[in-house]
């Protein structure tokens, strides 16, 4: 999950109480797009710092956007069938081992 992503989410689930499926497609669509953007913005910088590792990976790119799409779509599969409490559980869970992590390195 992307920070667009995890920072979207838990503000519409919390601040605008809507449930957790029906924010599921706009947030992945502004991922999506936040990587697309990102993308271009590295392919259009990286000729003017030869010198730096600056271009996208595009294999990794590739395998992040095949293993995100079966994300998505096994996500939109399953939600039905799993609570919504339990949706909620798990995206804490990210979130805080997101934050850890993000402590760990700042340390």
């Amino acid at each position: 999950m992307g920070l667009c992503g995890a920072i979207l989410a838990p503000l519409c689930v919390a601040l605008l109480r809507l449930p957790v499926h029906t924010i599921a497609g706009a947030n992945l669509l502004a991922t999506f797009v936040t990587s697309i953007a990102a993308v271009i913005f590295y392919v259009l910088l990286a000729p003017h710092y030869p010198d730096l590792q600056v271009s996208p990976d595009w294999l990794l790119g590739v395998l992040f956007g095949v293993g995100g799409f079966a994300g998505m779509y096994c996500g939109a599969r399953l939600q039905k069938y799993v609570p919504a409490r339990i949706i909620k559980l798990i995206l804490v869970a990210c979130l805080l081992f997101l934050a850890g992590r993000y402590l760990i390195g700042a340390l």
